[in-house]
């Protein structure tokens, strides 16, 4: 066995019998090179192969960390972040990092919305304090209407239907796996090149007229789908 399978192996033993718990710190690389009189090289080998099996992740400048439950999503079915996270035992949490004003400029706006302009909101989520998902909003300008007067750090959906009477009535997803955007990984404590999950979704009303159309960057170790069949 290679050093490095040999100290992934005693990670996560200590994991599997409960020594390190969900949330809890990893021992720093250097403290595991003196174990195992081993080089840095070969101690991170171990922890990317633990953090791409999902065990373990790492925050930039913080350390290493065991990888908390999963949040469950079910991609077929509409998605309210909050009222999902909060079901599932988690306390969620957004932040709005970007409003732009209405533009066409945006390719969005082309190849989704006629060339209209439209806002662009870019929103960063959390779950019990950790970076999740970063995503990306695009809505019509002339529907949504001083959009940047809203509240828009709880439920879009909310807001959507509340204040401008638009209802999302049906949903389309594309689901590819990718690397996260340079910004994203940024805002997310992650370093550049991190493998994620890209949800491309349009959202409908009950007219089939598209509500918005959304891009969002999840972190591959924080959620787990679940599909049902029949």
């Amino acid at each position: 066995m290679l050093l490095y399978q040999v100290i992934r192996n005693h990670i996560q033993n200590l994991v599997n019998e409960g020594r390190l718990k969900a949330g809890s710190k990893l021992p720093s690389e250097r403290s595991l090179q003196e174990q195992f009189n081993s080089t840095r090289i070969t101690v991170r080998e171990a922890l990317a192969r633990l953090e791409s099996e999902g065990v373990i992740y790492s925050q930039k400048r913080r350390g290493w960390f065991v990888t908390p439950e999963k949040l469950k999503w079910h991609p077929a079915r509409k998605v309210n972040f909050n009222a999902l996270s909060e079901s599932q035992g988690f306390t969620p949490s957004t932040k709005v990092i970007e409003l732009m004003a209405p533009s066409n400029e945006h390719s969005i706006a082309f190849t989704h919305f006629d060339d209209k302009p439209i806002y662009k909101l870019t929103r960063a989520r959390y779950l019990d304090g950790r970076g999740v998902l970063v995503e990306e909003i695009h809505c019509l300008a002339a529907r949504f209407n001083h959009l940047e007067k809203q509240v828009l750090n709880g439920s879009i959906t909310d807001v959507m239907k509340q204040q401008y009477q638009v209802d999302v009535s049906h949903e389309q997803c594309n689901i590819s796996v990718t690397v996260l955007p340079d910004y994203a990984a940024e805002l997310l404590e992650k370093n550049s090149g991190t493998p994620c999950l890209k949800v491309q979704r349009a959202r409908y009303d009950n007219k089939d007229n598209l509500v918005d159309f959304n891009i969002e960057f999840w972190l591959h170790d924080c959620i787990e789908m679940v599909v049902e069949g029949h």
